[in-house]
């Protein structure tokens, strides 16, 4: 199993772009990987650079005056997917390993965030550029 990076989950900024598709990289790493002393610290990458790229699309949502709501929606996304993680994490940290339910987080953002509420984001972006 991994989860496949697309150029389609582009949004059209490049550090944004390089940003996400890091995250597809830390996410397959976890996936190939069954030491669970290696795990740890990329588990805690991984949050890092969630929250790197979510503050990232934050920021170019302020930049084309995305619609309130959208922000609102996006931005509570981001919140809930940083949790879920975060509790996962915190998990590992408390000495329970429980890589299937990190990777299905990363799989729900890269099935239903990135393919949805990113698309949007990429959208309004190209018509502001």
């Amino acid at each position: 199993m991994s989860i496949e990076w697309q150029d389609a989950y582009k949004i059209g900024n490049a550090e944004a772009d390089a940003s996400k598709k890091a995250l597809f990289e830390l996410a397959n790493e976890i996936i190939a990987e069954d030491d669970w002393i290696a795990l740890r610290p990329k588990i805690i990458a991984l949050f890092k650079q969630m929250q790197k790229q979510f503050d990232l699309e934050d920021a170019l949502m302020a930049q084309v005056a995305y619609p309130e709501a959208k922000v609102k929606a996006h931005a509570e996304a981001h919140h809930q997917f940083l949790m879920r993680l975060r509790d996962r994490s915190m998990d590992v940290g408390k000495g329970h390993m429980n890589k299937k339910a990190i990777v299905g987080v990363m799989t729900d953002w890269a099935e239903q965030h990135v393919t949805t509420d990113d698309v949007q984001l990429a959208q309004a972006l190209a018509v502001s550029a």
